[in-house]
Formats: C-alpha cells, sequence, structure tokens
C-alpha cells in the first residue's frame, strides 16, 4: 500500500522515494507547523515535494516517530519540527486509483494535521 511507502521513505529520510509516492500533479498540505509558530507547507507537484523534503531531511527539519498505520489513508505519528514534537495525522484525501490500497496506488493530495 501506498502509505506504507510514504511511512518508510519518510522514516529512512529517502526524499526520492517518498517523491515515488506522489503523482506528478499532487498536492501536500502541512498544517502542523503554525502550532509552533512556523509557516505551513503548501506543496505542489512531486519535483516539490522532492526538493521540499530533500533539504529537510538533509539539513535536519523534519522527522517522522513512532508511525502507526490506521488504514490504507492514515498514519498517526508524531512529527519532529527541528527538535519540537508535534502529534499529527497525514491523511491521504485523494488517489490515483479511487483506492490508495493498490500496489501501484498513488498520492494525489495528502494533508498533515495536528491530531
Amino acid at each position: 500500500m501506498v502509505i506504507n511507502d510514504f511511512v518508510t521513505a519518510m522514516q529512512s529520510k529517502d526524499h526520492k522515494a517518498l517523491a515515488a509516492c506522489f503523482t506528478e500533479e499532487c498536492r501536500l498540505f502541512d498544517y502542523c507547523p503554525s502550532v509552533v509558530k512556523r509557516e505551513n507547507s503548501f506543496l505542489f507537484g512531486r519535483n516539490a515535494i522532492e526538493m521540499f523534503f530533500h533539504n529537510k531531511f538533509t539539513f535536519g527539519g523534519f522527522a517522522m516517530r513512532d508511525p502507526r498505520v490506521m488504514n490504507e489513508r492514515t498514519v498517526n505519528f508524531y512529527a519532529d519540527y527541528n527538535g519540537t514534537i508535534i502529534h499529527a495525522l497525514a491523511q491521504i484525501e485523494n488517489c490515483n486509483d479511487g483506492a490508495c490500497s493498490l500496489d501501484d496506488s498513488l498520492i494525489q493530495e495528502l494533508v498533515i494535521r495536528p491530531a
């Protein structure tokens, strides 16, 4: 399932594998940074996700801690924003095939919110 690939890429801090979980014309919205008075992230397109997380992973700005996959669309985890921990949920809103459970499913829209 694509949710498992997403979690594996996040935990291994592999920006290329993470980007490969998404369609070319995807969206990723992260609303957790505003909890610690930082700007939220609004990423559009696979290349933007790859570049953004390359920087975050390389310079230590983000890590996924203790992920628990709830179903084929949701993962409950602790987001580590450069040392500040926030309880978060990542929810796949849309996949290219509508199911998100097939071996070749790709994420079209993913939203990360405080839990």
